[in-house]
């Protein structure tokens, strides 16, 4: 891979699930990695999803709802909740984080596009660590297509990320389907131009995320075209993130064109 200078990562809904416990537990754990590689001069900006499944949590709420305006107002009594969790992980380490929410509409006009990117690169700057949400309560895409992947490839082409790293219920892209072929093989590098996306089905996906392994790939392509490279693979693992800038075999990895 690049020499690391900006790294965007994505830790999918399925990995900060209504459990807070254990979304927690993944926090600190991503928290401390991250800490040991911001000593080395590598800045991250975090795209997370889970406000919904928070909102879940806090109003005991087991089942997903399907209606657009239930799952809006999950988001906005979610979204702080996440916030915090991030927020008092990161202070154990004495890192400062910043709520940025974005909507793709926010990544289509060009002075909205200058404002973010400006916003985004002065916090960096700061070495503060930016946490970037899609704005659920006034966009409805990411609630219903994209689970933050597609914000996650824009983010990288607007601040020239070196990596985009994203982290799901996944270990990476398989040879076919693994939940229904016992002999799937991980696939360990690939090129995107290689794939046709559309052989692969969006409405795969985990009871807390929206998107599917399509998504996935679609991010992938849109984040090579401004040259960043990407790592998919499973939060799940021990010390994923240590082992993909380190480069040890985990995931899949997508060269950028």
């Amino acid at each position: 891979m690049k020499d690391l200078k900006i790294i965007v990562l994505k830790i999918g809904s399925a990995l900060i699930s209504s459990d807070e416990n254990q979304s927690n537990r993944l926090i600190e754990s991503i928290t401390s990695q991250i800490n040991f590689f911001i000593k080395k001069r590598i800045k991250f900006v975090i795209v997370t999803s889970g406000a919904i499944s928070q909102g879940q949590r806090i109003l005991n709420i087991a089942k997903k709802p399907t209606d657009l305006e239930s799952l809006q107002a999950l988001a906005a009594i979610g979204q702080q909740q996440l916030m915090g969790m991030y927020e008092r992980s990161f202070q154990n380490h004495d890192l400062l984080t910043a709520q940025v929410l974005l909507t793709h509409d926010d990544m289509n006009d060009m002075q909205r596009y200058s404002n973010a990117k400006a916003t985004i690169k002065k916090l960096l700057a700061l070495n503060v660590i930016p946490i970037i949400n899609e704005n659920d309560v006034v966009a409805t895409d990411e609630i219903k297509l994209g689970d933050n992947d597609t914000l996650a490839a824009m983010v990288s082409n607007l601040i020239n990320a070196n990596l985009m790293i994203i982290l799901t219920n996944q270990c990476g892209l398989y040879d076919k389907n693994p939940d229904t072929n016992k002999d799937a093989v991980l696939i360990k590098k690939c090129d995107i131009k290689d794939i046709d996306i559309n052989e692969y089905d969006s409405d795969s996906k985990s009871n807390f995320g929206t998107g599917g392994f399509k998504t996935k790939l679609q991010a992938v392509k849109i984040a090579s075209t401004s040259g960043t490279d990407t790592v998919v693979a499973s939060g799940f693992e021990k010390d994923s993130l240590t082992k993909i800038i380190n480069q040890d075999e985990i995931g899949t990895y997508f060269k950028a064109n």
